[in-house]
């Protein structure tokens, strides 16, 4: 993924490939982001808060193999939702299955490569290509079990792509200095060759200047990522009464359209920095993404 952005530094292969990542299901890491709070001691009061006074919508309601299935989200009104899948029998009692964040993102087309559904069911991670051949987005579908059919290998679709801070920080590296991956091979080579007589143990690292550059490489998880970028505009929102802000970042790619990407906030993972327009941040996220939720009567 990272290496299509522009001037990006080359992680390691076997991070690109993905083989330090695991499929991670849970979601205790991302409540925990969005509310500063033990998710334990939260949840049952969230899911209550949602039944009581949320709402849903006729693109949030499907039947499938004689289910029938409806995602209720509170607050109506807020682009960060707290939200309560119910599934159950056609003209059934309908019962919780799972308790979700949901983000508002921004429209992004992208081509499905696969899906990993989660063990328990109605979630899943999807991953899409930004660029044919290279290595894929990989991101959270809370309303999987609504988009699985659609979710065909080289399909395209338009996905709401949004993503939540783990951490976020005004960023603090001017460059960045690399010791492996294919770049750094290239440099050692070239290095080496004007240098005769010296070893591979001689080299030294690659520096890449940071200053501008948009950065994406893969976290410690699918659908989680580590990144760089400017902060193009911020906007503010409120889950209940904990403050928001939304952070507008763009990563520019060969070939196609930037990937636009807003990085949701709290001032639990912000603490006392403040983001402007016009910073440059780096960011650990977690990625969230639906096929774009499209009313029957459009």
């Amino acid at each position: 993924m990272s290496e299509h952005t522009a001037s990006t530094p080359a992680p390691s292969e076997d991070t690109l490939a993905g083989k330090n990542r695991i499929h991670f299901e849970g979601l205790g890491d991302a409540w925990s982001a969005l509310t500063g709070r033990n998710p334990a001691a939260i949840m049952s009061r969230i899911a209550g808060t949602v039944l009581h006074a949320g709402g849903t919508r006729p693109v949030w309601r499907w039947r499938r193999d004689g289910k029938e299935y409806v995602l209720m989200a509170w607050p109506q009104d807020q682009p960060a939702r707290a939200a309560v899948l119910m599934a159950g029998e056609a003209e059934g009692k309908l019962s919780p299955v799972t308790v979700v964040p949901l983000l508002d993102g921004l429209p992004n087309d992208l081509t499905v490569e696969e899906a990993h559904p989660w063990e328990r069911g109605h979630l899943a991670n999807v991953s899409v290509n930004m660029i044919e051949g290279q290595n894929p987005l990989w991101f959270f579908n809370p309303l999987y079990c609504r988009d699985i059919e659609a979710l065909t290998p080289g399909v395209t679709h338009t996905f709401l792509l949004a993503s939540l801070a783990y951490g976020l920080r005004k960023a603090l590296l001017d460059e960045l200095s690399i010791t492996r991956g294919p770049r750094y091979e290239a440099w050692a080579a070239a290095w080496l060759a004007e240098n005769p007589g010296r070893s591979g143990l001689d080299v030294p690292p690659l520096k890449v200047g940071m200053a501008g550059k948009r950065v994406i490489m893969p976290g410690r998880n699918f659908c989680e990522y580590e990144m760089r970028g400017l902060v193009e505009d911020v906007e503010e929102c409120a889950l209940e009464k904990m403050p928001l802000k939304i952070l507008h970042l763009s990563f520019p790619f060969e070939g196609r359209e930037a990937m636009r990407l807003p990085v949701f906030a709290s001032n639990f993972v912000l603490g006392e920095y403040v983001p402007e327009k016009g910073h440059e941040v780096d960011a650990y996220v977690w990625i969230q993404g639906r096929i774009i939720d499209v009313e029957p009567s459009e």
